[in-house]
């Protein structure tokens, strides 16, 4: 294999963390600077200047890392015109390239286009690796790693609600985290009360408590819901699309599992975290396939009313979630 690497997923700051792990491990005990470290973004430079750079010598050190993120040359996403490549060069390249350097190639995607022809190419000579999202277990582990290097812990409820809030959200969390450890100061332990204090829910566990209401029957605590989201500067076109995204994950991770389907297995198919598909297979428990079926009418007829009606839009999700 060749010191050509390739590192896509869906989280930009788990592919990150790989590059920095992959720099440290090159590196070994030489310091990251700028005389042995460069970073482009294809978006705004061009192959060739990023491929004369991978075959420049370094100055001033032995090694040298080209970092290269936003690859979509090697993904089915479709950039702006200015950004476009011909891909030529970089094929040669790949296929010769047995230089000391380190290529690092960042792709934010859950997978690459295997019909091109560089991506074919790398397969054959570069490292390839998918940074897959972490599971619950493995963020409840990174949680106390992380707490651990500023000598905090946090107690298992507190855990447990810090991720319900957050949804696994790998950014969110971090950035509460950060949150948390200034608001407990010189305090060791991080506890419930701490997490519901400073902790903010993300807007995908709004609209899962939204649609909880709304199953509960609770009609009044889902508008007075709705209208706080509307006031955090949330369409109601997108609250909506949000909501009727829950209910169809209901109805598929339902029928998916009578027919004997394991959550991860679940998660798979639909192309969702295993998190989700564990609140929502508790969610679809209390609901018949009828029910869900008509509930994402409901939810089609009230898409329509939202981008054809002159009716107030936010009266329009109220009487929705009225008909529920």
């Amino acid at each position: 294999m060749s010191n050509i690497h390739v590192i896509h997923g869906e989280v930009p700051e788990l592919i990150e963390r790989e590059t920095e792990q992959l720099t440290k491990k090159y590196l070994g005990n030489e310091p990251k600077d700028d005389f042995n470290y460069v970073k482009y973004n294809l978006y705004e430079t061009t192959l060739n200047t990023i491929i004369e750079e991978a075959m420049t010598l370094p100055f001033f050190s032995d090694k040298k890392i080209v970092v290269v993120q936003n690859s979509y040359i090697f993904t089915g996403e479709k950039p702006p015109k200015e950004a476009q490549a011909n891909t030529d060069s970089l094929l040669e390249f790949i296929e010769k390239y047995d230089g000391a350097s380190l290529i690092i190639f960042q792709a934010q995607a859950a997978k690459l286009d295997e019909r091109k022809k560089v991506v074919k190419a790398l397969k054959k000579v570069a490292n390839i690796k998918k940074i897959e999202q972490m599971t619950e277990q493995e963020m409840q582990k990174w949680i106390h790693q992380y707490l651990n290097q500023s000598f905090k812990e946090i107690k298992q409820d507190a855990l447990e609600a810090l991720i319900q809030l957050t949804g696994i959200q790998y950014r969110m969390i971090k950035q509460e985290l950060d949150k948390l450890l200034l608001f407990v100061g010189e305090r060791p332990t991080i506890n419930k009360d701490d997490v519901q204090t400073i902790v903010n829910r993300s807007l995908e566990q709004n609209v899962f408590l939204l649609t909880d209401y709304i199953q509960k029957g609770q009609k009044a605590q889902a508008i007075s819901l709705v209208k706080d989201l509307i006031q955090l500067k949330e369409e109601p076109i997108k609250l909506l699309a949000l909501i009727t995204s829950n209910y169809r994950l209901y109805y598929q991770s339902k029928i998916l599992n009578q027919k004997g389907y394991s959550g991860q297995q679940i998660a798979k198919t639909v192309g969702v975290h295993p998190y989700r598909v564990k609140l929502a297979l508790n969610q679809a428990r209390k609901y018949d396939l009828e029910t869900l079926l008509t509930i994402m009418d409901v939810c089609a007829e009230t898409d329509y009313q939202l981008k054809s009606s002159y009716m107030d839009k936010v009266l329009i999700l109220e009487l929705f979630i009225m008909k529920l």
